[in-house]
């Protein structure tokens, strides 16, 4: 019926104390009581019965001074008709029963040094008794003993001599068999009447310690079990004054003031988390490229924006090239434009035209919020170098927070050092003219492209070997000024044609080697894209009129034309000559009749 856990709750403990005390304290009160009330009973009954003997020893006397034994027993009989129940018997000098109301003891001789009735008051022989009345226990019941003396005097000296004390002894026996009862009939009345109370108070004291401590007690614990998982929002009230009271209030003040330090703790949790992610993620990339698209990517995520612009502003041989990246929420796409004037960039996302021109004017060196927090403009540098800017847009109502905001400032110091350094990353890997990869950065790249093949077989990549047809007829006709602008723009052309994972390199004067990462088809794929793209182009020049010019392609792949990359450029070498030879503006695959 009961759990282990319910003879262990205070509860229990306190109900179960209180029953003990309560019973222990009914129970002396109510032998007090019982003991007090038994004597005090008792003595009035006692003293009730000594007079009521001395007033039979007067009613008697004139009986006795006739010397006429049967009016004395006449007068015995009748005080026992009023007084019963009792015994009243007369004793002689000699303590003779000479007269009694229960005829069994007439003639019946006490010896007081004896008689066990006697000696309890005769202790020693010749010695005055101690008491006067005594309790015995009879077979009818117990017994009130009154001894009383019929002393000797002048007018008894005609049947007894002068010198006897004592003409005789009355015995008054007062049976307490009735008041025994009366006592018995007291106690279990006290008995039952303390057990009625104890049942009461019982109850009365398990509805006030259910009421007024075991409920609000239950509430507490309620509060603090929903405080331990986390529920910090949870409010106890509790129905009685005082204490408890007191207590909830102060707990609800506690998990309060622990809910704003758990949303501190994490909040600073997140934002330590979000930025060695971020940060971690930063250093895993140094090309330019690939910088970009993980910068625009990670802030989308990081902060839930529904658009993320990045502006960038590069140095080329004199020359500003701006280059915008944008994502948003709604849209998987990766949107990248690289501009040679500011004018040129008429296609951005709407509302950041207004802070690029901040930027460029040097009118906005730190972080800018809306009215409404939900639009933050971010100035990025490295080292006193302006960089370009971050434009982060959020739904409406949605805003930034405390936490966030700091989060964006630390960010946005990261990311400008990243790009810092893929920066200078870029200017070690590229070509000064085209900002095409260089040579050395094409060799390492074959290197990762022949690891990959090795750890899967089935992997493979396409060396598309080209150089513009005819080009020594730029230089020696237009200069080489208007050639360096020709393979600026080839390069442009190159870029802008091939995959993001592909790479493009100068491979030496206007030599330039695509690799493009999959299987012959696809290199082919794009030897032709290329081819057509260049034919169709017009170049333009400042100081000559406008060119056509084509390229010839060579197109190898691993691991069907060699088995290393020196034989594979090698193959892609050979199948450019056989273009030059079969008359240029064509692509031409190594092995192909």
């Amino acid at each position: 019926m009961f759990s282990s856990d319910f003879f262990s709750s205070l509860r229990f403990r306190l109900l179960a104390s209180l029953f003990v005390l309560l019973g222990l304290s009914i129970s002396i009160s109510l032998y007090g009581l019982w003991t007090f009330e038994r004597d005090q009973y008792l003595l009035i009954a006692q003293d009730e019965a000594t007079r009521a003997g001395k007033t039979i020893e007067k009613a008697l006397r004139s009986a006795m001074l006739q010397n006429n034994r049967p009016a004395i027993q006449q007068a015995v009989d009748d005080i026992h008709a009023i007084v019963k129940p009792s015994v009243i018997s007369v004793l002689s000098y000699g303590s003779t029963v000479m007269v009694s109301s229960d005829k069994g003891l007439l003639g019946k001789h006490f010896d007081r040094n004896r008689e066990a009735t006697c000696v309890v008051c005769h202790t020693s022989p010749g010695m005055t008794p101690q008491r006067q009345a005594i309790f015995l226990e009879t077979e009818a019941g117990p017994v009130l003993r009154n001894i009383i003396k019929i002393p000797n005097g002048p007018e008894c000296y005609g049947c007894h001599a002068p010198e006897q004390k004592n003409c005789g002894i009355l015995l008054y026996d007062v049976f307490f068999t009735d008041t025994i009862e009366i006592l018995h009939t007291v106690l279990i009345r006290m008995i039952l009447t303390g057990l009625a109370s104890f049942v009461a108070l019982i109850f009365i004291l398990s509805f006030i310690i259910q009421r007024y401590v075991h409920h609000p007690l239950q509430q507490m614990m309620e509060g603090f079990a929903h405080v331990g998982t986390g529920d910090f929002n949870h409010w106890v009230e509790v129905e009685v004054r005082g204490e408890f009271q007191d207590m909830a209030t102060q707990f609800n003040v506690m998990s309060r003031a622990i809910q704003r330090s758990f949303a501190e703790i994490k909040g600073k949790n997140w934002e330590t988390t979000s930025l060695y992610t971020f940060v971690q993620q930063l250093s895993q990339a140094i090309e330019w490229r690939r910088l970009q698209r993980l910068i625009t990517d990670l802030l989308c995520e990081t902060f839930k924006a529904r658009q993320v612009v990045v502006f960038l502003a590069r140095e080329k041989q004199e020359q500003v090239i701006y280059e915008i990246a944008w994502r948003q929420a709604d849209d998987l796409r990766y949107y990248h434009r690289e501009y040679s004037s500011w004018k040129a960039a008429a296609d951005l996302p709407d509302g950041v035209t207004q802070a690029w021109e901040k930027w460029r004017a040097g009118e906005l060196t730190s972080a800018i919020f809306s009215d409404k927090d939900t639009r933050v403009v971010l100035a990025l540098d490295s080292k006193n170098i302006a960089l370009g800017l971050v434009c982060l847009q959020r739904e409406p109502g949605l805003s930034f927070s405390g936490a966030e905001k700091k989060l964006l400032l630390a960010l946005a110091e990261q990311v400008g050092i990243a790009l810092a350094n893929a920066r200078l990353y870029r200017i070690a890997i590229t070509d000064g003219l085209t900002e095409l990869y260089t040579r050395r950065y094409c060799e390492a790249s074959m290197q990762k492209l022949l690891e990959a093949h090795e750890s899967t077989p089935e992997k493979g990549f396409c060396v598309l070997m080209l150089d513009l047809d005819h080009f020594k007829l730029v230089n020696d006709t237009h200069g080489h000024q208007v050639g360096d602008e020709v393979l600026i723009q080839l390069a442009g052309l190159l870029r802008t044609s091939i995959r993001q994972e592909d790479v493009a390199c100068r491979y030496g004067g206007e030599e330039f080697i695509i690799l493009v990462n999959g299987d012959l088809s696809k290199g082919l794929e794009s030897a032709q894209r290329l081819r057509q793209v260049i034919e169709e182009h017009l170049f333009i020049s400042r100081t000559a009129p406008p060119l056509h010019k084509t390229i010839s392609i060579g197109v190898a792949n691993f691991p069907l034309h060699g088995k290393n990359g020196e034989e594979v450029i090698g193959a892609a070498d050979h199948a450019l000559y056989e273009a030059k030879e079969r008359g240029r503006n064509r692509v031409v695959c190594f092995g192909e009749e």
